[in-house]
């Protein structure tokens, strides 16, 4: 019989320590009591407030964002030793990255590089830390055995969607196809970021994780999802929208990081925040003010125009309306 019902039975008698593990499986299972003794405090990030270490991240936007030049930009600073990324601290150990790039092949990657470094002078053996790989045969075997033999900070695919072959609305085909990458994440501490894009009829409504194309299946397998948006005045303004992270207060996801785009294809961060309503195209408003005059509350007003396709909070809806 279970030492532990024995014990339930037999006021007086201690639960068994532990429990017996064959060898073939001992390293698949670790104590709770190994496990909080390790110490951790906090959870590490490659890239602080946005990219936690060891971990499955998605990029996402509409098309000519500027997402492949963000992750760039990334990938170059990891490689350099910066201290930061757009005003966020870099936490680099090797610097070493991999990018799967399957849109710009090496011309346009020379020319993004030249832009991006402009009359500064680029150093090789820094820059000889970042590889990229342009062809997508074989692509999660030759990662693998990439990282076997290297110590690799981050892993950008650019893009997702040229990769995964499957049915991207299959739940279970795109996470069968994602835990290829977490087994990296977590046997070698990698992280992996995907760039990945929004659907269309998402364009102008407020930055949300559930606007990502395909499966719920895809964001629920990133511990950090962010967007970048076009802001809706200024043509060199894109929104940093953090719209999941499983270890980011909710406070903080209310509001995007104001990035400007500039000549040489990189972004600075302004240092202006804008929260999320903010960034939502108005033609829902004639729709909403005609509800309005019917006699609709303002809760029956945000179900339709939620209908319609518009993701419009109550509040921002309240402040419109008045």
């Amino acid at each position: 019989m279970n030492k532990n019902k024995i014990a339930e039975k037999a006021p007086g008698v201690k639960p068994a320590k532990g429990f017996k593990i064959n060898k073939k499986l001992r390293k698949l299972f670790i104590g709770a009591d190994v496990i909080k003794n390790r110490d951790f405090k906090e959870i590490e990030y490659v890239v602080d407030k946005l990219i936690p270490r060891g971990s499955l991240c998605t990029l996402a936007g509409e098309s000519d964002t500027g997402k492949s030049s963000l992750l760039r930009q990334l990938a170059v600073s990891l490689a350099y030793g910066d201290n930061d990324f757009i005003g966020f601290k870099l936490n680099g150990t090797c610097r070493n990255v991999l990018y799967v790039s399957t849109e710009d092949g090496e011309q346009a990657t020379s020319v993004w590089l030249n832009k991006y470094f402009d009359q500064d002078e680029s150093r090789d053996d820094l820059l000889a830390k970042l590889n990229f790989i342009f062809s997508t045969e074989g692509v999660i075997g030759n990662l693998r055995d990439t990282v076997m033999e290297n110590c690799i900070d981050l892993i950008i695919v650019d893009s997702y969607a040229d990769l995964f072959t499957g049915s991207m609305n299959n739940a279970n085909e795109v996470r069968n196809y994602l835990n290829q990458y977490n087994e990296l994440a977590n046997e070698f501490g990698t992280t992996v970021v995907f760039l990945h894009h929004t659907k269309k009829s998402t364009a102008g409504s407020r930055p949300n994780k559930n606007n990502i194309i395909g499966s719920q299946g895809f964001e629920a397998k990133m511990r950090s999802v962010m967007m970048l948006v076009k802001d809706k005045h200024e043509p060199s303004y894109r929104h940093l929208c953090v719209v999941k992270n499983n270890y980011m207060p909710e406070t903080n996801k209310n509001e995007s990081y104001v990035l400007k785009f500039n000549e040489q294809l990189a972004f600075e961060n302004t240092g202006k925040r804008v929260n999320l309503d903010e960034l939502v195209e108005e033609d829902y408003l004639p729709l909403a003010k005609q509800l309005k005059n019917d006699g609709k509350s303002i809760r029956a007003i945000a179900k339709e125009l939620s209908d319609k396709g518009h993701d419009v909070s109550k509040s921002t809806l309240q402040r419109k309306l008045d």
